[in-house]
């Protein structure tokens, strides 16, 4: 899958639990949420499976605001936001020995 057609969500980890953890069973764990990775084209399908869910579409800043205050997302960003907010979550020596 081409990286400019994905999507990511960042779930809680409880979510994930109740409801994803078969569907993505190796999602990694960032500030305590899931970090989910999808065809872009499966968004409006999980939208519509998960319609009780409150899909928030937020900068990069604010998600990372909502997420310290454990606000229950799905947050959806593109490949740039998840990365910068996998990096906020990440601890510089984990960063260091991850290379």
């Amino acid at each position: 899958m081409p990286i400019a057609n994905q999507k990511y969500a960042l779930v809680t980890v409880g979510d994930w639990e109740r409801s994803l953890s078969e569907r993505w069973p190796d999602a990694p764990t960032f500030g305590g949420y899931k970090l989910l990775v999808f065809a872009g084209s499966d968004l409006a399908p999980i939208e519509a499976e998960y319609s009780e869910a409150d899909f928030k579409y937020l900068s990069t800043s604010e998600t990372i605001e909502q997420m310290e205050q454990g606000i229950i997302g799905p947050f959806i960003c593109n490949i740039n936001q998840a990365r910068e907010i996998v990096a906020h979550f990440t601890p510089v020596e984990d960063e260091q020995n991850a290379v």
